[in-house]
């Protein structure tokens, strides 16, 4: 009997000590939360993982969600629509009076998106640099991508990047975040870095006896400002025009210099030329002028061009610079005569555009006196013996003929420099007939 009482009270013990135990069971674990579909722009929806054990009763809050509070075990998905930081609280109790709180926290990004623009400092003249000005939402990542540009790529999410070339390139921006990808792309167009160079041309491209007016063509690319300079010893000159004119009034060499500039570089380009010793004197040797059939060889004399022009070569650009026009009737040469470049259509010529007035002594014989024999002209060296010849006050129009060798025809151009025509010799060859002349003529009046 006393055995039987003993088990009975151990019994009792047991299930008195095993109850005290499940009263007291603690609540423990934690939950976590799912972003649905692992997105987490808006709208997104939140999933709640719950792993929490020894609690039998749960208070769930989610402020700015689309509902704010639960108290089942597993709460329905909730939604969010605006971006921001959230916090989801569990308020958990069990019958034992056990309580306790759990929280987590997250954030929810804006709508992805990908969106740049930039900024030009300066001009879009290259080097060019540009600021980027990053206004995508919802990334967590940037990748930028720069055609032709330094750097080529980039993570940052507000970069520069710099163009040495001209051309067009592409901008590209991806952006991206846990489970979304953007696009985006522009151009920028790259005008070619400065460029400094020049050509420069003579007044007489054949003659370079001082004096020399030389014509600077500018042809530089991409440049806002121009510096030119004209050196040599003692002389100078300078100027900011584009496309200016010197004049060289001794023998020497000179150094012709241009600087231009842009509002991001400034360059310089220099170049020589040299003058030699003159005396106002330019010769044309053997000059070929064919008679008014000639199709072939030109009868339009320009001292400028230091050419003869055929009548299918005259332009209004190049009728100004012509000094005089010959005629020659046939190939027999009983009518020749040299015509001012404005009396042209008075012969079988068509009008000469633009054309300037000149004066010859066609037959000095006629005058009575000979003002410039044979003789002078081969002695001549020097224009200012030109200048004392009075060719206006005393030019004719007279026609000659072939009879008289190495006849010299005088004339006088319409800015007044002076000259003589050398006939020495007339070709007889049909259609293509033409004079041989000697031209000897002051350079500057």
């Amino acid at each position: 009997m006393r055995l039987v009482l003993k088990i009975v009270i151990c019994l009792a013990l047991w299930f008195c000590f095993a109850c005290e135990q499940e009263q007291n069971m603690p609540i423990e674990g934690d939950f976590s939360i799912a972003m649905v579909d692992d997105n987490y722009n808006v709208p997104a929806q939140v999933r709640i993982i719950n792993k929490i054990t020894g609690a039998d009763a749960f208070q769930w809050e989610f402020p700015n969600g689309s509902y704010t509070s639960s108290n089942a075990f597993y709460p329905e998905d909730i939604r969010y629509t605006e971006p921001g930081t959230y916090t989801i609280t569990a308020h958990t109790t069990n019958l034992d009076g056990e309580a306790r709180t759990f929280q987590k926290s997250f954030t929810v990004y804006p709508e992805l998106s990908a969106l740049f623009s930039f900024t030009k400092q300066g001009s879009d003249i290259a080097p060019l640099t540009l600021t980027l000005s990053n206004q995508s939402e919802g990334a967590t990542t940037y990748q930028w991508s720069f055609e032709g540009g330094t750097p080529a790529y980039s993570s940052e999410k507000n970069p520069t990047v710099t163009f040495e070339k001209g051309g067009i390139f592409t901008l590209r921006l991806e952006t991206s975040n846990h489970s979304q990808r953007r696009v985006m792309e522009k151009t920028v167009v790259v005008r070619a870095p400065l460029v400094v160079a020049f050509e420069m041309t003579n007044e007489y491209p054949h003659n370079t006896q001082a004096p020399v007016r030389i014509f600077l063509k500018n042809q530089s690319v991409n440049a806002t400002a121009y510096r030119w300079k004209v050196s040599s010893g003692a002389f100078q000159q300078e100027s900011t025009d584009e496309n200016p004119s010197f004049i060289l009034p001794t023998a020497g060499t000179y150094q012709i210099e241009l600087t231009a500039n842009n509002d991001k570089q400034t360059l310089s380009e220099r170049k020589n030329f040299t003058v030699t010793a003159g005396d106002n004197l330019i010769i044309f040797t053997d000059i070929k002028l064919g008679i008014n059939t000639n199709k072939t060889v030109g009868c339009y004399f320009s001292s400028f061009l230091g050419e003869v022009l055929k009548p299918n070569e005259v332009t209004a650009e190049n009728g100004r610079l012509i000094d005089f026009v010959y005629f020659g009737q046939s190939t027999s040469f009983a009518y020749n005569v040299f015509l001012s470049p404005d009396e042209a259509q008075t012969a079988v010529f068509d009008p000469i555009p633009n054309a300037t007035k000149s004066y010859f002594i066609n037959k000095q014989e006629n005058k009575g006196q000979v003002f410039f024999s044979v003789a002078d002209f081969d002695a001549l060296s020097s224009g200012a013996t030109l200048s004392s010849l009075s060719i206006k006050s005393n030019s004719n129009k007279a026609p000659f003929n072939k009879e008289m060798t190495n006849r010299i025809v005088l004339f006088e151009t319409a800015n007044g420099r002076k000259g003589a025509i050398k006939i020495k010799e007339y070709v007889s060859n049909g259609a293509e007939s033409y004079l041989v002349v000697d031209i000897k003529m002051q350079k500057n009046h």
